[in-house]
């Protein structure tokens, strides 16, 4: 979770990239490269999964005295049971403070697990944003993202698209944001028991549209709670075949730097082009790092 610097004398932003009158901290050019490199290597150093993001609940706000700044929700599990169980969870999200109105934003996500030999959870996602503020409340990105889930059947995903978001609510204690945008997606998915005669495989290219409320929310000093519910269909059937997605984080912050956090995400997915569950459930707790 990146943390807002409230010391007095420094300059704060309640979302991203809504300066008020500040100095940015120059980097040098070394250290951008070194970030980057190391961000890199957390995406590809372990094969996590979902059929859509919420990348809302990790850049609602971005702290304006640093060019730089990130978090990891990193979590390893060993169990010795009739077989070795272990599993492999990281969350990483890094933000680069372009100027004065412009951010770069990575968010990746990754899970491994296995039980034996045999692989039972594999998945991830690559996530990659623009951010533009065009008015002190009102920003355009662009935006790419790719996911992979392969114990669920996903064997790929990639979409792209264009994102616009209005601030609705900005006080000492609360942040809102509605969002509104226009999406294209590719699926390939793998039958559980493809019928005979059938390709193993499912496909998918459709242009979709995307919309989303986010809230934030401070309990004291320490809690922290933030929610996002995002609607996502073919403009043809608005709601006959949606995509419908919530999220809950709450946090408790030990440290500005350090704190433990809780997530809870489902996904709910009216018509899927495979005979797969449509409702998709995950609930996480660990450790979060912000830097």
């Amino acid at each position: 979770m990146i943390q807002l610097n409230t010391n007095k004398g420094l300059c704060k932003l309640l979302s991203p990239h809504f300066p008020l009158p500040f100095q940015c901290i120059q980097v040098r050019k070394s250290i951008v490269i070194k970030c980057i490199s190391f961000f890199v290597f957390m995406m590809i150093s372990m094969p996590t999964q979902a059929q859509m993001l919420f990348s809302e609940n990790l850049t609602m706000e971005i702290d304006s005295t640093k060019t730089i700044q990130g978090s990891l929700q990193p979590v390893v599990d060993f169990k010795t049971e009739k077989e070795n169980v272990l599993t492999l969870k990281n969350t990483a999200n890094l933000n680069l403070l372009i100027k004065k109105s412009r951010v770069i934003n990575l968010i990746n996500k990754l899970e491994f697990s296995t039980y034996g030999k045999k692989i039972t959870v594999s998945g991830g996602y690559v996530h990659a944003e623009y951010r533009y503020l065009l008015h002190h409340a009102f920003e355009v990105y662009p935006y790419v993202e790719s996911q992979w889930a392969g114990s669920r059947g996903m064997t790929f995903k990639i979409s792209s698209g264009v994102q616009s978001r209005y601030r609705l609510v900005n006080t000492e204690h609360c942040l809102m944001f509605a969002a509104v945008g226009l999406f294209y997606e590719f699926e390939k998915w793998q039958y559980p028991d493809p019928p005979a005669g059938i390709s193993d495989y499912a496909y998918s290219r459709s242009v979709k549209s995307h919309l989303s409320l986010s809230f934030k929310h401070s309990l004291g000093e320490h809690w922290e709670l933030t929610t996002t519910a995002i609607h996502q269909a073919k403009p043809d059937s608005y709601f006959k075949s949606a995509r419908f997605g919530g999220a809950v984080d709450l946090a408790y912050h030990i440290t500005p730097k350090i704190g433990i956090r809780g997530t809870y995400r489902i996904i709910y997915d009216t018509s899927p082009i495979v005979p797969v569950r449509k409702d998709y459930n995950t609930v996480d707790a660990g450790i979060d790092i912000s830097f």
